[in-house]
């Protein structure tokens, strides 16, 4: 099995932020071990969506679903040192395309 690191990004979720509904999307960083780069990117989505945590900041309807895609991906030497590698997300505000001047 070969080493990847991933970075993900998920949009369009709708979270509680100082009282009021907000749309946020995030930047995840994940290592996955796979046979190859397709079954890394699964499992990370996979990931993603059975996390709880997240799922339990999420405030969207089944009719306003959320996105979770793969931004970036890299094949990782075995030396790799992959502790250095923040996990954590880092959530930013969503603007709809018509406030890009904002």
């Amino acid at each position: 099995m070969k080493k990847y690191r991933l970075l993900m990004n998920g949009s369009n979720f709708l979270m509680a932020v100082d009282g009021k509904t907000v749309r946020q999307g995030f930047f995840q960083n994940m290592i996955i071990e796979a046979d190859s780069p397709k079954q890394a990117e699964r499992q990370a989505i996979s990931r993603v969506w059975h996390d709880q945590e997240l799922k339990s900041l999420t405030l969207n309807l089944p009719q306003n679903s959320q996105k979770v895609t793969l931004h970036t991906l890299w094949e990782l030497d075995v030396a790799y040192d992959d502790a250095r590698i923040d996990m954590e997300r880092t959530f930013y505000f969503e603007k709809r395309w018509w406030e890009f001047w904002k």
